[in-house]
């Protein structure tokens, strides 16, 4: 029987370890086991015949179905330290910081411009309250405290860049990870060993919650040249889209389709080459009868020409 313990831990025990910078992880139960090296049925080595096991350390396969070889066995002159941790008015305090640069790259946007001490549910909450903010399902800590879980919150700075300088101010979501990935196999847990000796040593194995903390955003900015540059192409588009639609009416329809599009686009005028050939050669019927009439015009017209000549003169 495990017998639950009671001693303190300090902050950097219950946030053991960093593993990530921008991540924390908070423990909410650890089972300590004494180990010391033997040959024992080694858990992290499952076997179904003797093949399965180290050959070279005449590892055998157990009826317990493990690996019977040299490992790290537990004391049993030492029963196992448990213990659960209340964790859930535990407070992180949250920075984040975003920066525009093709926007506005003098610009950052911060929490900590905007509230420069921890503030309750602006950059200040509790485990418990990150768990409650979870979407779509809020999750209660007693829910978790058993096997752990791992969890995203995200800071989305969406900032019009050209008016809110100063004042943009992020939106804070969570959502649960684990029960997405393997929701057979939910919870966060891992394990990490404090040595005695070579001959001895401390297992944990530690669950808890893993916060995965997140920065999003989108920024916006009024650009002329951007409008400019949208309204140029849409105008270019448009004036692709009949030709791009007649193509296809014509050569991708079916036959009744298109023959009914033609019959509709089409207008065919009468023949006038009839009217042309015969209004063509008039005129050199008439040049024919009368070529001094031709000739009298374009001397009539060289006359009228030079004195309006004679009048530009006079009137310089």
């Amino acid at each position: 029987m495990q017998l639950k313990k009671t001693r303190y831990f300090s902050a950097e025990e219950i946030t053991y370890p960093g593993l990530e910078n921008g991540n924390v992880f908070v423990t909410t139960r650890m089972r300590s086991t004494h180990q010391k090296r033997g040959v024992c049925d080694d858990k992290a080595m499952p076997c179904s015949s003797n093949e399965d096991c180290t050959i070279s350390v005449n590892g055998t396969c157990a009826p317990s179905g493990l690996c019977n070889e040299p490992a790290w066995c537990p004391d049993t002159a030492i029963q196992p330290d448990v213990f659960e941790l209340e964790v859930a008015d535990l407070a992180i305090w949250v920075k984040s910081s975003i920066q525009f640069i093709m926007l506005a790259p003098q610009t950052v946007y911060s929490t900590e411009s905007l509230y420069p001490y921890p503030q309750p549910g602006k950059n200040l909450f509790s485990v418990r309250e990150l768990l409650l903010m979870c979407e779509p399902v809020p999750v209660r800590y007693e829910e978790v405290s058993e096997l752990g879980a791992a969890i995203e919150v995200q800071f989305i700075w969406n900032c019009e860049v050209d008016i809110d300088a100063d004042g943009c101010k992020p939106e804070v979501k969570a959502r649960r990870l684990d029960v997405m990935f393997d929701p057979d196999n939910i919870g966060y847990a891992f394990n990490y060993a404090e040595y005695v000796s070579d001959e001895e040593r401390v297992l944990n194995e530690v669950r808890g919650i893993r916060v995965f903390l997140r920065t999003y955003g989108q920024g916006q900015k009024f650009s002329m040249t951007m409008i400019i540059m949208k309204l140029s192409t849409t105008c270019c588009l448009l004036g692709v889209a009949p030709i791009l639609a007649d193509v296809i009416a014509r050569y991708l329809f079916g036959d009744k389709r298109r023959m009914q599009y033609i019959a509709r686009v089409r207008e065919e005028s009468p023949d006038f080459s009839s009217y042309m050939e015969n209004l063509r050669a008039k005129r050199e019927q008439d040049k024919l009868e009368a070529p001094e009439l031709g000739a009298m015009d374009d001397t009539e017209q060289m006359e009228k020409d030079k004195e309006w000549m004679r009048k530009m003169n006079e009137e310089d």
